[in-house]
Order: C-alpha cells, then structure tokens, then sequence
C-alpha cells in the first residue's frame, strides 16, 4: 500500500506518485499488476497552518 497527501485534488498526479511508491515497495524483480491497482481518495484534511490536504491511498497486487 501507498500513501500521498497534496496540496491539490488532482488524481492524475496521485496516481503517478503513488505508481512509483508502489514500484519501489515490490520485492526486488517482482512488478505491480497495473491492472489490480486501486486508487482511493481524496480526503480532506487541514492541518494545524489552516492549509487544506488531500489524501491518496492506492494499492496493487505483484504480477
């Protein structure tokens, strides 16, 4: 599992990110079944400045 969080709702730019966190968390020579990935969000959050955050989880299976 992947997590982000942005300054922007912008699922595009999520999904990039949380592809490549992905890749870097598989075992070494395994890859992600792109076709399994799930992709959830955003959330909203402020934090403590009064900014608002939106947050990405997304998830896939090792081909």
């Amino acid at each position: 599992m992947a997590m982000t969080a942005l300054p922007y709702a912008t699922l595009q730019r999520a999904t990039a990110g949380l592809r490549v966190q992905l890749r870097l968390q598989m075992a070494a020579g395994e890859l992600p079944d792109w076709d399994t990935l799930e992709v959830t969000g955003p959330v909203e959050s402020v934090d403590a400045r009064g900014r608002t955050w939106f947050h990405y989880r997304a998830t896939a299976a090792p081909r």
